[in-house]
């Protein structure tokens, strides 16, 4: 709230303001003192950096980028790296702040008594930010420079340990997912290729993709896939949106599969070849078990490499953070914000003093009351 003129104008007026020596002798003191706490007491500032670790190596790249048939696409459901925002959040979580007061043991040290007064003030002393490169940055501020960098350190510990939990947690849900559809496709497989081989026994055809017709074979094969692909599709859709990358690949799988089901069935109608509305009972009945044996492989393969790269992601919770600036103690001299804005505040008052006094008629005039 501004003064009233009549305040301003009447401690412009008064015979400490007129007088320049003291006038100036108190503003000089006041900055001089000033000056001194803006390096007094010193502060200390300890950073440290860290990065998410992204790779794509290991062996979840090899089954990614395998002969998989881009079949491992599933696997993306299972979750991937959270971005930079959710580190961040976790990096400021309370979990985090707690475990750095149970590692530093600060409740009842010094300058810093319960458990709540120890996290508050703890909280303002450390600050958890986002730089460019998705670079997760803490830094801390205190008069000793040994405590501040144990705090960083101590950070980077607690984010760490705090992440390797989460992807446990993660991981261990996923496994339940896995190994319960995993389940399901051995049961499918084995009901499958058990009345297939009972199909074989009960005709006697040792070979029947050969002595049924190739066609029969190419065309099963190529409906079990596209059963495949459909069902993997719409599992796609419960977690993703029709613009995923992920799914649009999934469609345009579907789409070049029913194509070559359609050139299949045209070719097995055309002049000299089989037609495969007219064969035997059996070569239908074969094309039938067949289809859903090669349909219950798919789906066998699909949550068998699941279910590996979850095991790698158990492996690999402990790799979540990359430290690539390890904590410090910045050599740059820090100055106390306060005292400096203070400071300037002064200088700008001392300034408008003077300019007060040199030209009295434009001030007075300013600070006249109206008539």
């Amino acid at each position: 709230m501004t003064p009233p003129p009549t305040i301003v104008a009447g401690v412009m007026d008064t015979r400490w303001f007129r007088d320049p020596t003291r006038r100036r002798l108190t503003f000089a003191v006041a900055a001089l003192i000033l000056a001194v706490l803006c390096i007094w007491p010193r502060q200390y500032t300890a950073r440290a950096d860290l990065m998410p670790d992204d790779s794509g190596g290991g062996l979840s790249s090899l089954l990614g980028g395998g002969g998989a048939g881009g079949l491992l696409s599933l696997g993306a459901l299972l979750g991937n790296h959270q971005s930079i925002e959710a580190d961040l959040t976790i990096g400021r979580s309370q979990a985090v702040l707690r475990d750095v007061v149970v590692r530093l043991r600060l409740v009842g040290r010094e300058g810093f008594g319960d458990l709540l007064h120890t996290q508050s003030k703890l909280r303002e002393k450390v600050d958890v930010a986002a730089i460019r490169g998705s670079i997760l940055q803490i830094t801390v501020n205190d008069r000793d420079p040994a405590f501040a960098r144990a705090i960083v350190s101590a950070y980077v510990e607690a984010i760490q340990d705090r992440l390797t939990s989460l992807n446990l947690q993660q991981a261990t849900q996923k496994r339940v997912v896995a190994t319960n559809r995993m389940s399901q496709a051995v049961a499918r497989l084995t009901a499958a290729q058990t009345a297939l081989a009972d199909f074989r026994n009960r005709n006697r055809l040792a070979a029947p993709e050969a002595q049924l017709g190739a066609a029969v074979s190419l065309l099963a094969q190529l409906q079990g896939k596209l059963q495949a692909k459909q069902v993997e599709l719409a599992t796609l859709r419960q977690f993703a949106t029709s613009g995923n990358v992920q799914v649009q690949a999934a469609q345009a799988e579907i789409v070049g599969l029913q194509g070559q089901i359609a050139e299949a069935q045209a070719r097995s109608r055309g002049p000299g070849a089989q037609n495969l509305a007219g064969m035997a009972a059996e070569s239908t009945e074969y094309l039938n078990l067949y289809r859903d044996e090669r349909f219950a492989d798919a789906l066998y393969e699909i949550y068998r490499q699941a279910l590996e790269k979850v095991t790698i992601d158990e492996l690999s919770a402990n790799v979540t953070m990359d430290v690539i600036e390890p904590p410090y103690v910045d050599p740059a001299r820090q100055y106390n914000t306060p005292a400096v804005g203070l400071l300037v505040l002064v200088i700008l008052l001392a300034g408008c003093a003077e300019y007060y006094v040199v030209a009295p008629p434009i001030g007075r005039a300013r600070a006249a009351p109206p008539s």
